[in-house]
């Protein structure tokens, strides 16, 4: 028997979809590490999925209401640094590219070794910037689309 048929009202399409912001954080989290702890070059497939893990944490954020207490803070932190993760493995592949542009290809691999020390270097002050931007992105992202005029 299924829910339906027990008699539960089916949840209306309007109502909104409920995710476990801290399941979606650590599995995008787990999957970017992934990225630092492998050694070496960074490939295209690294910047099309720092993109996806980008364009999946966006869809989900949700500012909080209680900004300003430390869960709310806590949850601020934890959007900033996987966004400066996804930002990060996006700037992975034309780091290298331009590192190897440069001349810094003395061995197989320094080039993309070299990156992958500037963008762990990188992460921590990339996370205090999107903390700090994070109730600008919040309030875009929960903005109406404005209405298109098709009358021309």
């Amino acid at each position: 028997m299924t829910t339906s048929e027990a008699g539960d009202a089916p949840r209306p399409v309007t109502a909104p979809a409920t995710v476990d912001t801290g399941a979606l954080t650590t599995a995008i989290v787990a999957a970017g590490a992934s990225f630092f702890a492998q050694p070496g070059d960074w490939t295209f497939l690294s910047v099309v999925l720092g993109a996806a893990f980008l364009l999946i944490l966006l869809a989900y954020h949700r500012p909080r209401e209680e900004a300003r207490t430390l869960q709310g803070a806590f949850v601020r932190a934890a959007f900033a640094g996987t966004v400066a993760l996804s930002l990060c493995i996006i700037a992975g592949l034309p780091l290298q590219l331009a590192a190897e542009n440069a001349g810094m290809t003395n061995e197989a691999h320094a080039a993309a070794d070299a990156v992958t020390e500037w963008v762990s270097w990188a992460w921590l002050p990339v996370t205090a910037v999107v903390f700090w931007l994070e109730p600008r992105i919040g309030r875009a992202l929960a903005s109406a689309r404005p209405e298109r005029d098709d009358s021309a």
